[in-house]
């Protein structure tokens, strides 16, 4: 199994000395033996919203809409000039929320500048009042998602590239620099729904899932499954990644192995959400890699 850690890029340690907050965790991480490093993304979080967040049992979005919410992109950037080896995900980057074109460059410049460490989570959103503040097409979130990533895979594999789909359209043209990864870092879906597993079978490289216990994991695990089959996917191509949510860390050990059991190699976790303090965030960093036995 490998760790991951989320950035304190959201919320209350976003605040105040934010710059050393990241720079220290994205460190600390590395030299505790975690192999990543996350960030997730809102870019406006309306006062009033009606739309039911995926992961409470309310559907209340949890963040106080005055939080902080650095943009994932750019913090991957300076936690990648902050360290040498650890890789830099997206957990999830919503595509409609953005150019596809502009996505494309961005990360490739990002893995570029990183040496190659990039791994892509995307997902569709879920948040209609934020799409339409940034007058992006919430009903057809779906289809954009998916084709945002074939221009983006374009863009990346080839000299050159034209395109000519329902949202994008350009003629023959270069986009460089390609990503260092070949052929482009590992794109991982999040989600759970029908559609979101059509899109790890058809073209994710891996899945991030969010779930509450191993059970609800397994039984995800087996729809996945029944459609990777159905598909003739090899589910063996498919990275498991799980974030539990729910428990706190240290009561999260014990489900470890039966993640691993279900396939899962990859666990990633946002200590701040149980922090009150950088220093009590990377507490619980090093405690979490010792039972794990990362260091």
């Amino acid at each position: 199994m490998q760790y991951g850690a989320f950035l304190p890029h959201i919320g209350p340690l976003a605040r105040g000395d934010v710059l050393n907050n990241i720079r220290t965790t994205a460190q600390t991480a590395e030299a505790l033996g975690y192999d990543s490093v996350w960030v997730g993304d809102h870019i406006v979080t309306p006062l009033e919203i009606a739309s039911p967040y995926p992961y409470t049992a309310t559907g209340a979005f949890p963040l106080d809409p005055h939080a902080p919410i650095l943009e994932p992109l750019t913090v991957l950037s300076f936690a990648a000039a902050c360290t040498t080896t650890i890789r830099l995900g997206t957990a999830v980057l919503v595509l409609p929320h953005r150019n596809a074109v502009v996505t494309a460059k961005t990360v490739a410049t990002l893995d570029v500048l990183s040496a190659g460490r990039v791994i892509l989570g995307v997902g569709v959103g879920w948040m209609e009042e934020e799409f339409s503040a940034l007058n992006a097409p919430f009903a057809d979130r779906g289809p954009l998602s998916d084709e945002s990533v074939a221009v983006m895979k374009a863009l990346w594999t080839a000299d050159s590239a034209s395109f000519s789909g329902r949202f994008h359209q350009f003629p023959e043209l270069c986009c460089e620099p390609r990503p260092v990864q070949r052929p482009h870092p590992p794109i991982w879906l999040g989600g759970h729904t029908g559609p979101a597993l059509r899109r790890i079978v058809e073209y994710g490289d891996g899945w991030a899932a969010v779930v509450f216990s191993p059970e609800e994991f397994a039984e995800r695990v087996d729809k996945l499954r029944d459609r990777a089959a159905k598909a003739g996917r090899d589910m063996s191509t498919i990275t498991l990644c799980v974030s539990p949510r729910g428990k706190r860390p240290e009561a999260i050990v014990d489900d470890i192995p039966r993640y691993q059991e279900l396939g899962a190699s990859y666990l990633y976790l946002a200590f701040f959400n149980f922090a009150r303090s950088y220093e009590e965030m990377a507490g619980m960093m090093e405690r979490f890699a010792r039972d794990v036995k990362l260091i």
